[in-house]
């Protein structure tokens, strides 16, 4: 057990500022709590960032080149939340397909590097943009192939319908 004592007149920890937690079945966990303080006053608002504009809902998202994601809101602001990291290996046409477009790193792959988009040689990224290597070739072709017999087979039914209709007509005469 772990007492905490606090100084009166700042309301900060006055002693030890690290909590020991046991865990069952091994391991502990060690709580920093340098940044706690107690007062006995209410709750207030330690940091607040004004940038003097009306409250205003987050309405979609952006995606630059370098990877920054930004959200954007009612108003037109845009904020950055993230940057997305890339990874490249040695040798790419040694990774292992694990399905469609998922791989995992082999020995001879090589080590895999991380960075961001537009640096040493990450490349960039295209928001909105699909990727040409989504669909399998080969089985779009095949499925294109199967489409243009079915329809050159249905047109044949109905010229052959046609030819039928004309040769009827042409008995009557």
């Amino acid at each position: 057990m772990t007492l905490l004592y606090f100084d009166t007149q700042t309301g900060k920890l006055s002693d030890e500022a690290e909590l020991k937690v046991e865990i069952p079945n091994g391991g502990n966990i060690a709580l920093d709590l340098s940044g706690t303080t107690q007062l006995a006053a209410d709750f207030a608002i330690g940091s607040a960032n004004v940038n003097g504009s009306a409250a205003s809902a987050a309405t979609g998202y952006r995606v630059a080149e370098d990877g920054t994601i930004y959200a954007q809101y009612e108003n037109g602001n845009l904020k950055a939340l993230y940057r997305l990291a890339l990874a490249t290996v040695e040798s790419p046409d040694n990774l292992s397909l694990l399905s469609d477009n998922v791989y995992r790193t082999t020995a001879s792959s090589g080590v895999v590097t991380l960075g961001y988009a537009g640096l040493s040689g990450f490349g960039a990224i295209v928001s909105g943009a699909l990727e040409t290597s989504n669909v399998d070739l080969a089985t779009e072709l095949t499925e294109m192939i199967e489409a243009q017999r079915s329809y050159t087979a249905n047109s044949k039914v109905f010229q052959t319908g046609s030819d039928m209709m004309e040769a009827l007509l042409n008995l009557v005469r």
